[in-house]
């Protein structure tokens, strides 16, 4: 299932309506997602798609070789699950490279799946200061907030993301009345 039809689906923007059905006083109608499945909003790491590698190619010069091979010992590390030496190298390409977002928000993705919560928003907000417009952070912030209890802050996050032109988000927010 893409991305795309994955959070429509968990948000309820098509005619599956998959969100637990509750009364609420805050404004958010009875057919929010619970918090467990708003939660799954999230995009998948850059981690083995062309994007990633054209950004790290473009950047040659900028980020030393030696994050480069970090950041792609980490990707590979993580495509076998060893969640341990792919946040260990993460963390060496993020000392070399400390201003790309895509290394904290790998390594924030890595983390999150560690159940390391606190240290992936961390990551996640890392990847944000680093790029602002980076708009995968910003979701999978969102989700980890919200599943954490954080609504006010995964709001801002949600409407940070269709700012920058998420449309899914940009859908969601204004079925919910809510101006981003």
């Amino acid at each position: 299932m893409k991305m795309k039809d994955r959070l429509s689906e968990i948000l309820g923007l098509n005619s599956k309506a998959t969100g637990v059905k509750r009364e609420t006083g805050n404004g958010w109608s009875t057919r929010d997602p619970s918090p467990e499945s708003i939660s799954e909003i999230q995009i998948s790491p850059p981690v083995f798609g062309p994007e990633t590698e054209a950004r790290m190619e473009q950047s040659r010069g900028i980020i030393p070789e030696e994050a480069i091979a970090a950041f792609r010992r980490a990707n590979a590390y993580l495509a076998v699950k060893n969640y341990g030496r792919a946040i260990s190298d993460y963390t060496r390409a993020i000392e070399h490279a400390p201003k790309s977002p895509e290394i904290h928000y790998n390594r924030g993705f890595v983390h999150e799946k560690a159940g390391k919560f606190i240290k992936a928003i961390e990551d996640y907000s890392n990847a944000v200061d680093a790029d602002p417009q980076y708009v995968k952070a910003y979701c999978n912030r969102a989700s980890l907030l919200w599943s954490q209890g954080e609504s006010r802050q995964a709001l801002e996050d949600m409407k940070k993301a269709a700012r920058l032109g998420m449309r899914e988000m940009q859908v969601y927010l204004k079925s919910k009345g809510i101006e981003w």
